[in-house]
């Protein structure tokens, strides 16, 4: 599991807090039920903690694909790219409903533990590559998400961590419902 960090990045600070909050949630359901699912078209836990896993991946993998050749972009699309408040609390919100890409769809072919552990690997790569990182390729380079739209690879960064709370709200909603139900 990866434990918070003191750290003077506030990236890195906001990833950190993020992810404890999230798996404080995922540790409200015990792992007996972290496989099972709410409802046909909900997760279960395992597969949010899988989802998270792969969207941190994914962002590793972004910020490897620009750095080996990156193309700064135009102030203008710079001024645009930025993670504004708004941009923020749409991802935070769970009152709108947003669709994974196939890409970052959980398999539902882990086991909770397997999950977990492949959550931890995520995050150590996702900090590897950005603490390596050139920070005229994080504040420079965009990249579209299906989304938010172009974000710097630094807000990519940001957004990983407020996906992560989007996440841990979702888990507290089936922490609540498989009490529930116990």
């Amino acid at each position: 599991m990866t434990q918070p960090t003191t750290t003077s990045d506030p990236v890195l600070a906001l990833m950190d807090a993020e992810r404890a909050s999230f798996l404080a949630e995922v540790a409200r359901v015990p792992a007996a039920r972290q496989a099972e699912r709410t409802a046909p078209d909900r997760w279960s836990v395992a597969e949010i903690v899988e989802h998270v896993a792969r969207i941190d991946f994914g962002v590793a993998r972004i910020l490897g694909m620009h750095a080996a050749q990156p193309r700064p972009a135009t102030p203008e699309v710079l001024a645009a790219a930025q993670l504004t408040p708004e941009k923020v609390a749409r991802v935070r919100s769970r009152a709108e409903r947003i669709e994974a890409p196939d890409r970052v769809r959980p398999t539902g072919e882990l086991a909770p533990e397997a999950a977990l552990a492949q959550l931890a690997q995520a995050r150590e790569a996702l900090k590897a590559v950005y603490v390596s990182a050139d920070p005229a390729v994080l504040d420079g380079v965009v990249h579209e998400h299906p989304v938010i739209g172009l974000l710097t690879l630094r807000g990519w960064f940001q957004l990983a961590a407020h996906h992560d709370a989007r996440h841990a709200q979702q888990v507290a909603e089936l922490a609540t419902e498989l009490a529930r139900d116990a």
